[in-house]
Protein backbone atom coordinates (compact mmCIF):
# COMPACT_ATOMS: atom_id res chain seq x y z
CA UNK A 1 0.00 0.00 0.00
CA UNK A 2 1.34 3.27 -0.95
CA UNK A 3 1.25 5.91 1.36
CA UNK A 4 -0.66 8.06 -1.47
CA UNK A 5 -3.36 5.58 -1.39
CA UNK A 6 -4.23 5.29 2.06
CA UNK A 7 -4.42 9.36 2.37
CA UNK A 8 -6.95 9.07 -0.53
CA UNK A 9 -9.14 6.57 1.09
CA UNK A 10 -8.81 8.21 4.47
CA UNK A 11 -9.71 12.00 3.06
CA UNK A 12 -12.58 10.47 1.28
CA UNK A 13 -14.03 8.74 4.24
CA UNK A 14 -13.76 11.65 6.19
CA UNK A 15 -16.10 13.81 3.76
CA UNK A 16 -19.09 12.69 5.53
CA UNK A 17 -21.36 12.29 2.56
CA UNK A 18 -23.88 9.91 2.68
CA UNK A 19 -22.48 6.02 2.15
CA UNK A 20 -24.18 5.74 -1.23
CA UNK A 21 -23.02 8.42 -2.80
CA UNK A 22 -19.20 7.67 -1.75
CA UNK A 23 -19.20 4.05 -2.04
CA UNK A 24 -19.07 4.47 -6.02
CA UNK A 25 -15.55 6.61 -5.20
CA UNK A 26 -14.80 4.68 -2.18
CA UNK A 27 -14.18 1.22 -3.79
CA UNK A 28 -12.00 2.47 -6.31
CA UNK A 29 -9.67 3.91 -3.85
CA UNK A 30 -9.83 0.94 -1.33
CA UNK A 31 -8.73 -1.00 -4.52
CA UNK A 32 -5.96 1.23 -4.93
CA UNK A 33 -4.74 0.11 -1.28
CA UNK A 34 -5.47 -3.88 -1.53
CA UNK A 35 -5.04 -4.37 -5.43
CA UNK A 36 -8.43 -5.94 -6.91
CA UNK A 37 -9.95 -6.04 -10.23
CA UNK A 38 -13.52 -5.09 -8.90
CA UNK A 39 -15.19 -5.01 -5.04
CA UNK A 40 -18.71 -4.46 -3.66
CA UNK A 41 -20.21 -3.73 -0.05
CA UNK A 42 -23.09 -5.75 0.93
CA UNK A 43 -25.36 -3.99 4.15
CA UNK A 44 -26.30 -6.74 6.70
CA UNK A 45 -29.06 -6.58 8.97
CA UNK A 46 -29.16 -7.82 12.58
CA UNK A 47 -30.55 -11.69 11.44
CA UNK A 48 -28.06 -11.87 8.35
CA UNK A 49 -30.21 -10.85 5.65
CA UNK A 50 -28.58 -8.66 2.97
CA UNK A 51 -30.52 -5.35 2.69
CA UNK A 52 -28.79 -3.66 0.13
CA UNK A 53 -25.62 -3.99 -1.94
CA UNK A 54 -23.00 -1.92 -4.26
CA UNK A 55 -21.03 -3.82 -6.51
CA UNK A 56 -18.57 -2.43 -9.46
CA UNK A 57 -19.92 -5.75 -11.20
CA UNK A 58 -23.49 -6.80 -10.93
CA UNK A 59 -25.71 -9.47 -11.90
CA UNK A 60 -28.71 -8.42 -14.15
CA UNK A 61 -31.46 -8.71 -12.38
CA UNK A 62 -32.88 -12.27 -14.06
CA UNK A 63 -29.36 -13.71 -13.00
CA UNK A 64 -30.12 -12.11 -9.70
CA UNK A 65 -33.54 -13.60 -9.75
CA UNK A 66 -32.13 -16.76 -10.22
CA UNK A 67 -29.10 -16.87 -7.87
CA UNK A 68 -32.58 -15.51 -4.94
CA UNK A 69 -34.06 -18.27 -5.78
CA UNK A 70 -31.23 -21.35 -6.26
CA UNK A 71 -28.66 -19.97 -3.56
CA UNK A 72 -30.43 -17.54 -1.15
CA UNK A 73 -33.84 -18.59 -0.76
CA UNK A 74 -33.95 -22.64 -1.48
CA UNK A 75 -31.01 -22.29 1.95
CA UNK A 76 -32.38 -19.42 3.33
CA UNK A 77 -29.11 -19.79 6.15
CA UNK A 78 -26.46 -19.84 3.75
CA UNK A 79 -25.74 -16.21 3.83
CA UNK A 80 -26.52 -15.88 6.95
CA UNK A 81 -24.29 -18.93 8.05
CA UNK A 82 -21.18 -17.35 6.12
CA UNK A 83 -21.92 -13.95 7.81
CA UNK A 84 -22.01 -15.65 11.05
CA UNK A 85 -18.45 -17.00 10.77
CA UNK A 86 -17.36 -13.74 9.64
CA UNK A 87 -18.65 -12.27 12.76
CA UNK A 88 -17.68 -15.01 15.29
CA UNK A 89 -13.77 -14.58 13.91
CA UNK A 90 -11.36 -12.55 15.82
CA UNK A 91 -9.84 -11.31 12.48
CA UNK A 92 -11.96 -8.90 10.74
CA UNK A 93 -10.38 -10.22 7.30
CA UNK A 94 -10.27 -13.17 6.03
CA UNK A 95 -10.06 -14.69 2.11
CA UNK A 96 -10.15 -17.11 0.21
CA UNK A 97 -9.83 -19.03 -3.08
CA UNK A 98 -12.27 -20.95 -4.91
CA UNK A 99 -11.95 -24.99 -4.85
CA UNK A 100 -12.27 -27.34 -7.47
CA UNK A 101 -15.20 -28.83 -6.12
CA UNK A 102 -17.14 -25.14 -5.65
CA UNK A 103 -16.35 -24.83 -9.71
CA UNK A 104 -18.44 -28.22 -10.26
CA UNK A 105 -21.01 -26.71 -8.56
CA UNK A 106 -24.16 -24.21 -9.68
CA UNK A 107 -23.06 -21.35 -7.20
CA UNK A 108 -19.92 -20.79 -9.39
CA UNK A 109 -21.57 -20.97 -12.49
CA UNK A 110 -24.29 -18.99 -12.08
CA UNK A 111 -22.49 -16.56 -9.26
CA UNK A 112 -18.75 -16.35 -9.77
CA UNK A 113 -17.99 -17.52 -12.77
CA UNK A 114 -20.19 -14.57 -14.37
CA UNK A 115 -18.25 -11.97 -12.43
CA UNK A 116 -14.96 -13.32 -13.56
CA UNK A 117 -14.23 -14.33 -9.15
CA UNK A 118 -11.65 -16.72 -8.31
CA UNK A 119 -10.16 -14.83 -5.49
CA UNK A 120 -11.88 -13.04 -2.48
CA UNK A 121 -10.77 -10.95 0.49
CA UNK A 122 -13.72 -10.12 2.71
CA UNK A 123 -13.67 -7.32 5.39
CA UNK A 124 -16.19 -6.88 8.41
CA UNK A 125 -17.20 -3.29 8.52
CA UNK A 126 -18.57 -2.29 11.66
CA UNK A 127 -20.14 0.95 13.30
CA UNK A 128 -17.84 3.75 14.78
CA UNK A 129 -18.26 4.10 19.08
CA UNK A 130 -18.22 1.58 21.86
CA UNK A 131 -21.01 -0.80 20.24
CA UNK A 132 -18.91 -1.31 17.62
CA UNK A 133 -22.37 -2.93 15.68
CA UNK A 134 -21.78 -4.74 12.65
CA UNK A 135 -22.87 -2.74 9.19
CA UNK A 136 -21.63 -5.17 6.54
CA UNK A 137 -19.28 -6.71 4.31
CA UNK A 138 -16.44 -5.48 2.07
CA UNK A 139 -15.93 -7.99 -0.73
CA UNK A 140 -12.58 -7.56 -2.95
CA UNK A 141 -12.39 -10.23 -5.93
CA UNK A 142 -9.49 -11.17 -8.30
CA UNK A 143 -9.74 -13.41 -11.47
CA UNK A 144 -8.55 -16.71 -12.43
CA UNK A 145 -5.33 -14.82 -14.24
CA UNK A 146 -4.23 -12.69 -10.52
CA UNK A 147 -2.70 -14.51 -8.29
CA UNK A 148 -4.66 -14.94 -4.34
CA UNK A 149 -4.33 -12.39 -1.97
CA UNK A 150 -2.27 -12.60 0.54
CA UNK A 151 -1.14 -11.71 4.88
CA UNK A 152 0.19 -8.30 3.34
CA UNK A 153 -3.15 -8.05 1.31
CA UNK A 154 -4.99 -8.52 4.48
CA UNK A 155 -2.79 -6.22 6.48
CA UNK A 156 -3.09 -3.53 4.31
CA UNK A 157 -7.32 -3.76 4.34
CA UNK A 158 -6.69 -4.16 8.30
CA UNK A 159 -5.33 -0.80 8.54
CA UNK A 160 -7.55 0.94 7.22
CA UNK A 161 -11.09 -0.68 8.15
CA UNK A 162 -11.78 2.11 10.89
CA UNK A 163 -11.99 4.80 8.28
CA UNK A 164 -14.66 2.81 6.44
CA UNK A 165 -17.05 2.26 9.25
CA UNK A 166 -17.15 6.02 9.69
CA UNK A 167 -17.66 6.80 6.35
CA UNK A 168 -20.19 3.81 5.44
CA UNK A 169 -22.45 4.01 8.72
CA UNK A 170 -25.89 3.92 7.38
CA UNK A 171 -27.96 7.11 7.48
CA UNK A 172 -31.38 7.73 6.54
CA UNK A 173 -32.17 8.18 2.72
CA UNK A 174 -31.80 11.89 1.94
CA UNK A 175 -31.26 12.72 -1.48
CA UNK A 176 -27.71 14.02 -2.53
CA UNK A 177 -26.95 17.40 -1.93
CA UNK A 178 -24.01 20.58 -3.15
CA UNK A 179 -23.46 18.01 -6.27
CA UNK A 180 -21.74 19.47 -9.16
CA UNK A 181 -22.54 19.37 -12.38
CA UNK A 182 -19.42 17.42 -13.25
CA UNK A 183 -19.65 14.11 -15.05
CA UNK A 184 -18.03 10.44 -13.18
CA UNK A 185 -18.74 8.30 -15.52
CA UNK A 186 -21.84 7.69 -18.09
CA UNK A 187 -23.59 5.04 -20.30
CA UNK A 188 -26.03 4.97 -22.99
CA UNK A 189 -29.11 2.57 -24.21
CA UNK A 190 -31.32 2.01 -26.55
CA UNK A 191 -34.30 1.60 -25.79
CA UNK A 192 -37.90 0.77 -28.02
CA UNK A 193 -41.29 2.44 -26.94
CA UNK A 194 -42.17 -0.35 -23.60
CA UNK A 195 -38.83 0.45 -22.06
CA UNK A 196 -36.92 -2.28 -23.48
CA UNK A 197 -33.56 -2.55 -23.80
CA UNK A 198 -32.21 -2.98 -27.25
CA UNK A 199 -28.65 -2.50 -27.08
CA UNK A 200 -26.81 -1.14 -23.97
CA UNK A 201 -23.12 -0.48 -22.47
CA UNK A 202 -21.15 -2.73 -19.68
CA UNK A 203 -22.18 0.15 -17.36
CA UNK A 204 -25.92 1.13 -18.44
CA UNK A 205 -27.47 -1.21 -16.18
CA UNK A 206 -25.50 -0.33 -13.26
CA UNK A 207 -26.25 3.41 -13.29
CA UNK A 208 -29.96 2.54 -14.35
CA UNK A 209 -30.40 0.66 -10.89
CA UNK A 210 -28.37 3.00 -8.55
CA UNK A 211 -30.63 6.23 -10.23
CA UNK A 212 -33.93 4.34 -9.34
CA UNK A 213 -32.76 4.50 -6.03
CA UNK A 214 -34.44 1.39 -4.86
CA UNK A 215 -32.55 -0.92 -2.43
CA UNK A 216 -30.21 -3.55 -4.51
CA UNK A 217 -31.67 -7.03 -3.20
CA UNK A 218 -31.92 -10.65 -4.19
CA UNK A 219 -35.06 -10.67 -2.79
CA UNK A 220 -36.32 -7.31 -5.02
CA UNK A 221 -34.31 -9.20 -8.38
CA UNK A 222 -38.06 -11.14 -9.20
CA UNK A 223 -39.97 -7.76 -9.76
CA UNK A 224 -36.89 -5.38 -10.41
CA UNK A 225 -36.82 -6.26 -14.44
CA UNK A 226 -40.43 -4.89 -15.05
CA UNK A 227 -39.88 -2.02 -12.31
CA UNK A 228 -36.79 -0.80 -14.09
CA UNK A 229 -38.49 -1.46 -17.63
CA UNK A 230 -41.35 1.62 -16.02
CA UNK A 231 -38.83 3.61 -14.38
CA UNK A 232 -36.86 4.06 -17.76
CA UNK A 233 -40.05 4.58 -20.07
CA UNK A 234 -40.81 7.31 -17.32
CA UNK A 235 -37.40 8.92 -18.00
CA UNK A 236 -37.44 8.99 -21.59
CA UNK A 237 -40.72 10.74 -21.81
CA UNK A 238 -39.28 13.46 -19.32
CA UNK A 239 -36.72 14.24 -21.16
CA UNK A 240 -38.02 14.37 -24.07
CA UNK A 241 -40.14 16.95 -22.63
CA UNK A 242 -37.50 18.51 -20.53
CA UNK A 243 -35.00 21.54 -21.52
CA UNK A 244 -32.53 20.34 -23.53
CA UNK A 245 -33.86 16.85 -23.58
CA UNK A 246 -32.20 16.61 -19.84
CA UNK A 247 -33.96 15.14 -17.27
CA UNK A 248 -32.74 15.03 -13.80
CA UNK A 249 -32.91 12.16 -11.07
CA UNK A 250 -31.94 12.46 -7.39
CA UNK A 251 -31.41 9.24 -5.62
CA UNK A 252 -30.14 7.40 -2.33
CA UNK A 253 -26.86 6.77 -4.92
CA UNK A 254 -26.35 10.50 -5.63
CA UNK A 255 -27.73 12.33 -8.88
CA UNK A 256 -27.78 11.46 -12.34
CA UNK A 257 -28.46 13.43 -15.84
CA UNK A 258 -30.63 11.38 -18.28
CA UNK A 259 -30.04 13.25 -22.05
CA UNK A 260 -32.76 12.22 -24.46
CA UNK A 261 -31.95 11.29 -28.31
CA UNK A 262 -34.88 10.23 -30.85
CA UNK A 263 -33.07 7.53 -33.54
CA UNK A 264 -35.34 7.11 -36.61
CA UNK A 265 -35.14 4.29 -39.21
CA UNK A 266 -35.12 4.54 -43.02
CA UNK A 267 -38.05 2.54 -42.47
CA UNK A 268 -40.33 5.22 -40.92
CA UNK A 269 -39.51 3.25 -37.53
CA UNK A 270 -38.16 4.84 -34.09
CA UNK A 271 -36.23 4.18 -31.34
CA UNK A 272 -34.88 6.09 -28.01
CA UNK A 273 -31.62 6.40 -27.13
CA UNK A 274 -30.41 7.88 -23.77
CA UNK A 275 -27.87 8.76 -21.97
CA UNK A 276 -26.99 8.47 -18.49
CA UNK A 277 -24.41 10.15 -16.21
CA UNK A 278 -23.64 10.11 -12.60
CA UNK A 279 -22.86 13.64 -11.78
CA UNK A 280 -19.83 14.15 -9.05
CA UNK A 281 -20.36 15.18 -5.70
CA UNK A 282 -18.24 18.38 -5.31
CA UNK A 283 -15.67 17.25 -2.69
CA UNK A 284 -15.58 14.10 -4.26
CA UNK A 285 -14.03 15.30 -7.62
CA UNK A 286 -11.73 17.91 -5.19
CA UNK A 287 -10.22 14.70 -3.04
CA UNK A 288 -9.54 12.74 -6.40
CA UNK A 289 -8.27 15.67 -8.08
CA UNK A 290 -5.78 15.74 -5.43
CA UNK A 291 -4.78 12.48 -5.66
CA UNK A 292 -3.98 12.95 -9.49
CA UNK A 293 -1.64 16.45 -8.67
CA UNK A 294 2.25 15.94 -7.81
CA UNK A 295 1.58 16.23 -3.98
CA UNK A 296 3.34 15.22 -0.94
CA UNK A 297 0.79 13.26 1.38
CA UNK A 298 0.81 16.82 3.22
CA UNK A 299 0.26 18.88 0.22
CA UNK A 300 -2.64 16.96 -0.66
CA UNK A 301 -4.38 16.84 3.17
CA UNK A 302 -3.57 21.23 2.97
CA UNK A 303 -4.98 21.68 -1.05
CA UNK A 304 -7.91 19.62 -0.28
CA UNK A 305 -8.82 21.51 2.99
CA UNK A 306 -8.03 24.97 1.07
CA UNK A 307 -10.69 24.16 -1.98
CA UNK A 308 -13.16 23.08 0.63
CA UNK A 309 -12.99 26.62 2.32
CA UNK A 310 -11.35 26.15 5.57
CA UNK A 311 -8.93 28.80 6.95
CA UNK A 312 -5.50 28.77 8.17
CA UNK A 313 -6.56 28.52 11.68
CA UNK A 314 -8.86 25.45 11.00
CA UNK A 315 -5.99 23.99 9.05
CA UNK A 316 -3.81 24.21 11.89
CA UNK A 317 -6.00 22.93 13.99
CA UNK A 318 -6.74 19.72 11.83
CA UNK A 319 -3.03 19.33 11.46
CA UNK A 320 -2.56 20.28 15.20
CA UNK A 321 -0.29 22.66 14.13
CA UNK A 322 0.34 26.44 14.36
CA UNK A 323 -1.38 29.31 12.38
CA UNK A 324 1.95 30.81 11.37
CA UNK A 325 2.57 27.02 10.52
CA UNK A 326 -0.34 26.18 9.01
CA UNK A 327 0.11 29.15 6.86
CA UNK A 328 3.61 28.19 5.38
CA UNK A 329 1.87 25.00 4.63
CA UNK A 330 -0.52 26.85 2.40
CA UNK A 331 2.28 29.22 0.68
CA UNK A 332 3.51 25.92 -0.23
CA UNK A 333 0.62 24.25 -1.77
CA UNK A 334 0.07 27.71 -4.07
CA UNK A 335 3.53 27.37 -5.14
CA UNK A 336 3.60 23.61 -6.42
CA UNK A 337 0.19 24.73 -7.80
CA UNK A 338 1.70 27.97 -9.38
CA UNK A 339 -1.37 29.93 -8.24
CA UNK A 340 -1.53 33.09 -6.48
CA UNK A 341 -5.20 32.66 -4.21
CA UNK A 342 -7.51 29.95 -2.61
CA UNK A 343 -10.40 30.29 -5.17
CA UNK A 344 -7.49 28.75 -8.23
CA UNK A 345 -6.66 25.69 -5.53
CA UNK A 346 -9.94 24.57 -5.43
CA UNK A 347 -10.21 25.64 -9.68
CA UNK A 348 -6.74 23.63 -10.40
CA UNK A 349 -8.16 20.25 -8.20
CA UNK A 350 -11.30 20.07 -10.39
CA UNK A 351 -9.33 20.35 -13.68
CA UNK A 352 -6.92 17.62 -12.28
Amino acid sequence: MTPSARVTLRQLCNLDLPAPVLLPSLLPAIRNVVPATHAAFFYVDANGNMVNMYAERMLPPEAMARYYERHYRSDSSAFSRAWARLLASHDPVSSRTVTAAEKAGDYYRDVLSQLDVEHIMYGVIRAPGNGRAPIGQLSLYRPTSDRPFTPTDADALRDVLHYLGEALKPAPYVPAAALAEQTAEEAMAVLDDDGNTLFADDGWLRLVRLARGEPITPSQASVEPRALREFLRGVALAASAARNAVHIVDSAWGRFAFRHHLLAGAAGDHATALVVSRLAAEQVRLTEGAARLQLSAQQREVALMIALGQTNAEIAEKLNVSVNTAGYHVKQVFAKLDVHDRSEVAAVLRRA
